[in-house]
């Protein structure tokens, strides 16, 4: 695989950008600390999701997962965290985040074509899913108040909830999209967010079982996850799920790639015309004085 100065110069970009973030999140979370909570990873995780999925390309995703590593090992010395100085905790598990938010946006792609398949074949009515979505929002929220689960069984229901409201969500695009009233951009929106949501679930699920076995703090795995599903992971997946694929397109308009994270190809019809602009400015000017004399030579005529 060639590297290219490109490829260089645009890790060393990332690099700069995660390490920005993981010192921003440590700074505004330091009450959280005090309290028992761990530091937040909002701005982090926004930032693995993008560097993981802004070019649609698997080496880009390990990357972004090794990266978020690193950055949370460093500036554990620079806000003391005894626990994040290990590599166990804070390296190994992240080198899998990027790969897993990958592989789960690829699998959300051929899931959005399946949804504007089976719409287009069964003329599904957009109401259905919005119905379907709030009777899940509903049941959210009864799950919260009336369940009365804690640690790892919280942790389950909060995640198998909110991946149940992207996939009801993601046939609302898709049924619009069967009907060709729906931008590509937010059927890519939709993949996004799955991605987004798999890599915050990742980092919860295999940095918190590293949290308990290297950490004197807690007294059972169960401890962890009650403490820390409610204070760290439900505002990172809810903020990391929305703000992460807005950041990502938005970017990719910037940087202009396609919707997809791959280069635009141009089409032939705008090939055609970039060469007849350039024949066209290639073509030698006529001086005035010719022309006038090619209109006396017709009058004489």
């Amino acid at each position: 695989m060639k590297i290219s100065a490109k490829d260089i110069a645009m890790v060393s970009v990332m690099a700069a950008m995660t390490i920005v973030a993981t010192l921003l999140d440590k700074a505004y979370s330091q009450g959280l600390v005090a309290v028992g909570g761990a530091a937040l990873a909002v701005c982090e995780l926004i930032c693995v999701v993008m560097v993981s999925l802004l070019f649609n390309k698997l080496a880009y995703s390990i990357i972004g997962g090794a990266l978020f590593g690193v950055a949370s090992f460093v500036v554990a010395f620079i806000f003391p965290s005894p626990l994040f100085q290990n590599p166990l905790v804070s390296i190994v598990p992240r080198l899998f985040i990027g790969i897993i938010g990958f592989g789960a946006y690829k699998l959300a792609g051929l899931l959005s074509d399946a949804y504007i398949a089976f719409a287009k074949k069964t003329h599904l009515h957009v109401a259905v899913p919005v119905s379907v979505l709030a009777l899940a929002i509903a049941g959210m929220v009864m799950f919260f108040v009336f369940s009365g689960a804690e640690g790892f069984a919280f942790f389950i229901g909060l995640s198998g909830f909110v991946l149940l409201l992207i996939l009801i969500g993601g046939m609302i695009p898709a049924i619009i999209a069967a009907n060709r009233k729906c931008n590509e951009r937010v059927i890519e929106l939709f993949r996004l967010g799955v991605g987004a949501f798999f890599t915050v679930v990742a980092n919860t699920s295999l940095v918190l079982p590293m949290m308990f076995l290297f950490g004197a703090q807690y007294q059972t795995l169960s401890d962890v996850y009650a403490i820390l599903t409610v204070l760290n992971f439900l505002p990172e997946l809810l903020i990391t799920t929305i703000a992460a694929p807005v950041v990502i397109i938005g970017v990719r308009r910037g940087l202009r790639l396609g919707v997809d994270g791959k280069p635009r190809v141009k089409a032939a019809s705008d090939v055609t015309d970039d060469l007849n602009a350039s024949d066209v400015a290639d073509a030698p000017i006529v001086p005035d004085s010719c022309a006038g004399d090619e209109k006396d030579a017709e009058e004489k005529k």
